[in-house]
C-alpha cells in the first residue's frame, strides 16, 4: 500500500488510534500505539506538569515514559521498518461494484443487487481488491460494507450479517447474500440484506434497539483484537462508517508557561531529557557544559544554580499533581514586567502591560486587573483516548483548583507506556478580569436567579447523556461568551482567521482562590512563535472590548435570539441562552466547550432586555 499521510494534529485528534479511515482503496482502522512505528527518530515532548497528571488521572504506572510525537514520514526509507502508523482492513465484508443479478428496471421501480463478500474470499493484486465471479470468471471491484456495528464503550466488529439474515431461519445457510435497495430515497426500509434461499433483514430491522444483540468486546485496533474472557455487557448499535459521532478524541492540553520567572528552571524544563540522561555522571555539570546543544543555554547560570533549581524541581514533582490551568493563570497573572524570557527556544515569552498606557474608561478600568502580552507559547496536546457514538465531557467541564481527565474511553493500547502528543507554538493575550468586579456582579440578586437557571440547563444536559452535571458557574458562561465576542472582534483586526484562534478561560467556582481570567491565542505546528499579528492587539484591547460588547446588543437573528433562555428550553439546547451562529457562536475548533455555555444576556441587556447584564 502507498504512503497515506496525515498531519500530525489530524493524526493525533481526528485519525488516532481506533478510528476508521478511507484510503484511496481500503478501508481501514488505525492501529493502536503498538503500531506506531517511530524507528527510533524520535525525541520525547517534555512537559513536567503534564506527565503527572496523566499518571496520576489514568493510574499509570513506572513504566510510563511519557510523551512521544506522532511518527514523522522519513521520504529516503521505503523499507518495511521506515516510520509510520500501521492499518488494518476494516470492515472484512465487501460489496461487489457491478449487479450479479440485474433486475428488470421499470419507470416505478428499480432495484438494484450487489453481491455481499467477506475479505478472506477477496484477491489482492497490486494496491486492488478484487472479486472473480464464478460463473463468469471476471475479476470485479468491491467496496467495503458502509455499517459497522459499535457500542457506547469504543469497541467495533463487523455486523453478523449471516446470522441476522437467518436469525428465524437455517444459521447454518452458507448461499450468496445481496445488497439490495430499492429506488433512490435511502429510506432504511428501502435497504435490504437478502439471502438466495429466501431469508433477508432490513435496514430499518438493524436500528432497532437490542436488535444486534449485546457487544462481543471486540478491538480491531489492538493487539490481541480480543482477550479470552473479556465481556461488555453494552448493547451492540449500527453505526455507519463516515458518521461524524463514530470517533469523539479525548485530549488534554496545556500551555508551557514557568511557574515563575525562573530562567535556570526554564533552561532545565526546555533540555530536560538531556538533563536527566547525565545527571548520574559524577561530572555532570562539566559534561552539560560542553555538550553543543546545552552548552550556550546553561552559561549564564552558576553551578550552585542549576544543582539548586534541579532539587526545587524534584521536590516540587513530588508533591500532588496541580491543575495545569492554575499554573498558567498564576503565571500570567502574577503582574511581573517580563515573564518567561526571549530567547531562542524558550517556550514562553510575555509582558505585562502598564494599565496607565492602556487609556481604561469605565467599565474596563474595573474590569481588567492586566492585560498581559503574550508573544511567544508553546502548547501541548496529549491523546489518551477516545469515545464512540457519544461524546465525552469537554476540556472545559473540571473546576478550575481540580481537573479530572474522563477515563472511561476506549483504550489507545493494551499496555500504555507512552502516549502521543503534539506541541505548537504560537502567540496570545492574556486578560486578567479584577475577581471584585466578578463578585459584585455575581452577587445581584438577578445574576443568583440567571445562575440557578444555567444550573437547571447543565444537569438537563448531562442527564441526557448519563453522567453527573458539571455546573461551572455563572461567571464561566459569562466569560466564555465574552471570549467569543472579542475573538470574532480580533479576527477583523489582527490577520487571523477566527478558525485559527483559541480560548482557555480561568473561572474558579465556590469556596476556591478567586481565578478569572481569558487567554485568547493561536498556534501551529513546526514554527516556534507567528508574525505578533494578535499578541500585537494587546494594546488594543479596550477599544476591541468596547466593539465587542456593543455588537452583542443586537443580533440578526431579534427577537428569536434574544428571547431563548437557558435552563427553559430543556428539549432543545440547554446549554445556549441567547446565542447562535450570527452573534457568539465560533468554530467549534476555536472554542474550549464545543460552542456551548453561551448567553450574550449575561453582558448586555438584548433586545428583550436582561436584568443579569455585566456591562449594563
Amino acid at each position: 500500500m502507498p504512503d497515506t499521510t496525515q498531519s500530525f494534529s489530524q493524526l493525533l485528534l481526528t485519525y488516532g488510534p481506533g478510528a476508521m479511515l478511507d484510503l484511496p482503496d481500503h478501508a481501514v482502522v488505525v492501529a493502536g500505539l503498538q503500531g506506531w512505528n517511530h524507528s527510533g527518530q524520535w525525541l520525547p515532548i517534555e512537559e513536567q506538569r503534564l506527565v503527572p497528571l496523566l499518571r496520576q488521572q489514568l493510574g499509570l504506572g513506572p513504566e510510563f515514559e511519557g510523551l512521544r510525537p506522532p511518527p514523522e514520514q522519513d521520504e529516503d526509507r521505503h523499507d518495511d521498518r521506515r516510520p509510520g502508523v500501521d492499518v488494518m482492513v476494516f470492515p472484512t465484508w465487501f460489496t461487489v461494484e457491478e449487479p450479479q443479478q440485474p433486475a428488470a428496471q421499470t419507470p416505478a421501480t428499480s432495484e438494484t443487487r450487489r453481491r455481499m463478500v467477506e475479505f478472506e474470499h477477496l484477491q489482492v493484486r497490486g494496491e486492488k481488491l478484487s472479486y472473480v465471479d464464478t460463473v463468469s470468471g471476471k475479476r470485479l471491484g468491491v467496496n467495503p460494507i458502509r455499517f459497522v456495528g459499535a457500542c457506547a464503550k469504543g469497541h467495533l466488529e463487523d455486523v453478523d450479517w449471516r446470522g441476522l439474515v437467518h436469525r428465524g431461519a437455517d444459521r447454518n445457510c452458507r448461499k450468496p447474500m445481496f445488497w439490495v435497495e430499492r429506488g433512490v430515497s435511502s429510506d432504511p426500509s428501502d435497504i435490504s440484506v437478502q439471502c438466495t434461499c429466501g431469508a433477508h433483514v432490513t435496514m430499518a430491522d438493524l436500528y432497532k434497539p437490542k436488535f444486534l444483540g449485546t457487544c462481543s468486546a471486540f478491538s480491531p485496533w489492538l493487539m490481541p483484537r480480543y482477550i479470552s474472557g473479556e465481556s461488555c455487557d453494552e448493547d451492540l448499535r449500527l453505526l455507519p462508517r463516515s458518521a461524524t459521532n463514530t470517533y469523539f478524541a479525548q485530549t488534554v492540553t496545556v500551555i508551557s508557561l514557568t511557574r515563575t520567572d525562573d530562567r535556570v528552571r526554564q533552561t532545565i524544563d526546555e533540555h530536560r531529557q538531556t538533563v536527566e540522561s547525565l545527571r548520574s555522571l559524577p561530572n555532570f555539570i562539566q559534561v552539560l557544559r560542553s555538550l553543543p546543544q546545552t552548552k550556550e543555554p546553561f552559561a549564564p547560570f552558576s553551578d550552585e544554580e542549576i544543582i539548586n533549581a534541579l532539587a526545587t524541581m524534584a521536590d516540587a514533582a513530588d508533591g500532588p499533581s496541580t491543575n495545569p490551568r492554575v499554573a498558567e493563570f498564576d503565571a500570567l497573572s502574577s503582574g511581573a514586567p517580563v515573564i518567561g524570557h526571549d530567547d531562542a527556544g524558550a517556550f514562553l515569552f510575555a509582558e505585562t502591560l502598564d494599565r496607565s498606557a492602556l487609556g481604561l474608561s469605565p467599565p474596563w478600568d474595573r474590569f481588567l486587573a492586566g492585560v498581559v502580552k503574550v508573544s511567544r507559547l508553546r502548547e501541548v496536546t496529549c491523546l489518551y483516548g477516545f469515545t464512540r457514538l457519544e461524546p465525552p465531557p469537554t476540556p472545559a467541564e473540571s473546576e478550575l483548583d481540580e481537573i479530572q481527565l474522563k477515563v472511561d474511553g476506549a483504550p489507545l493500547n493494551r499496555e500504555i507506556k507512552w502516549l502521543p502528543a503534539i506541541e505548537q507554538f504560537g502567540e496570545g493575550i492574556f486578560l486578567h478580569v479584577d475577581p471584585g468586579y466578578i463578585r459584585v456582579w455575581r452577587d445581584r440578586a438577578e445574576v443568583v436567579i440567571r445562575a440557578q437557571e444555567l444550573h437547571r440547563g447543565e444537569a438537563h444536559e448531562a442527564a441526557r447523556f448519563n453522567r453527573p452535571a458539571k455546573h461551572l458557574g455563572v461567571t464561566y458562561w459569562a466569560l466564555q461568551s465574552l471570549s467569543h465576542a472579542l475573538m470574532a472582534e480580533l479576527a477583523l483586526e489582527c490577520g487571523y482567521p477566527i478558525s485559527s484562534l483559541k480560548e482557555r478561560i480561568y473561572a474558579s467556582g465556590a469556596g476556591q482562590a478567586d481565578r478569572f481570567g481569558i487567554l485568547i491565542y493561536t498556534s501551529t505546528a513546526g514554527a516556534q512563535g507567528t508574525l505578533g499579528g494578535l499578541s500585537g492587539m494587546a494594546e488594543r484591547i479596550p477599544e476591541m472590548l468596547a466593539k465587542a460588547v456593543h455588537g452583542l446588543e443586537l443580533c440578526s437573528n431579534d427577537p428569536i435570539c434574544a428571547d431563548h433562555h437557558a435552563g427553559t428550553d430543556l428539549d432543545e439546547r440547554p446549554l445556549h441562552g441567547a446565542a447562535c451562529h450570527a452573534c457568539i457562536l465560533v468554530p467549534e475548533t476555536s472554542c474550549e466547550a464545543r460552542n456551548t455555555r453561551l448567553d450574550r444576556g449575561l453582558l448586555v441587556s438584548t433586545l428583550v432586555g436582561s436584568k443579569s447584564a455585566m456591562f449594563s
